[in-house]
């Protein structure tokens, strides 16, 4: 189930799913965002407001290609660990 919160007159959204939580940041100046996964719901809430920050001191025009490119590769490096905890 999604939960939609707010961090600097920013929307964004935290949920689980098996084990995982998942965050989205839109960012609406540049129609990019961010996306990640953490193991905890105040991980990934932290996360969120982190990439927030990041969205409000960086210019649009660099950040929103950048953090696609970021967000991705966290959640690659993320989901990378938990499988390596499962085998």
């Amino acid at each position: 189930m999604s939960n939609l919160r707010h961090y600097q007159g920013v929307d964004f959204e935290v949920w689980d799913g098996q084990q995982t939580w998942f965050w989205f940041v839109t960012d609406p100046r540049c129609d990019g965002g961010a996306i990640g996964a953490a193991s905890s719901e105040t991980e990934a809430v932290r996360d969120a407001c982190s990439s927030i920050d990041a969205m409000m001191s960086a210019r649009c025009e660099s950040f929103c290609a950048f953090d696609w490119e970021m967000s991705l590769a966290n959640l690659e490096r993320y989901l990378a660990q938990r499988c390596d905890r499962c085998a």
